[in-house]
């Protein structure tokens, strides 16, 4: 290593520098906790990543699918009721198997408003009577102005059912959800 004082060349696991007897700093990305840092920095960016709640990939223009089309487009899915808390427990208990269970599903589930996103992007949902203490939530990403409107009169707390597809399994995020129909 160079002494940045003096630039005299000293040993690697020199604390002090022998020529003017500068402390010696190691240089930041030799620091175990700046590797921490980053490793952290990068599971949340690949978190934030995956969670799909802005996933436009698979969504037409709007201007491009009437009303008659997106019909007929209803008609043909079928949602499977689940139960909210058995999600919940099946991510707990094993999350790979869980997104074998319910990856790209289209399910109908009824619970709990637990969170309203302020831009109005989604909502989360937990199951009714949860865990105070249990962090694992649904989130429900809001497609349209009529899903808008309609939270629009909801509060936290209020039971709502929801028909969508789930796009993202995550052990720490949840589960996460494209609402087509909300009552």
């Amino acid at each position: 290593m160079i002494c940045k004082k003096c630039g005299n060349e000293v040993d690697k696991k020199a604390v002090i520098c022998t020529n003017c007897g500068c402390k010696i700093k190691k240089p930041i990305y030799k620091k175990w906790w700046f590797w921490v840092i980053i490793v952290i920095v990068l599971i949340a960016i690949g978190s934030a990543a995956g969670s799909g709640g802005d996933d436009t990939s698979d969504k037409k223009p709007e201007t491009s699918v009437t009303a008659s089309e997106e019909k007929n487009e209803a008609k043909e899915i079928s949602y499977e009721a689940v139960d909210l808390q058995t999600m919940i427990d099946d991510l707990k208990d094993n999350a790979l198997k869980a997104e074998k269970t319910y990856q790209n599903k289209y399910v109908e589930v009824t619970g709990v408003i637990e969170n309203f996103d302020s831009d109005g992007k989604y909502i989360s949902i937990e199951p009714e009577n949860a865990d105070a203490f249990d962090f694992t939530n649904v989130m429900c990403y809001i497609k349209n102005d009529t899903q808008r409107d309609f939270l629009m009169e909801k509060s936290k707390g209020d039971t709502v059912k929801i028909k969508g597809k789930i796009k993202s399994i995550g052990e720490i995020l949840g589960y996460s959800i494209n609402i087509d129909e909300i009552e």
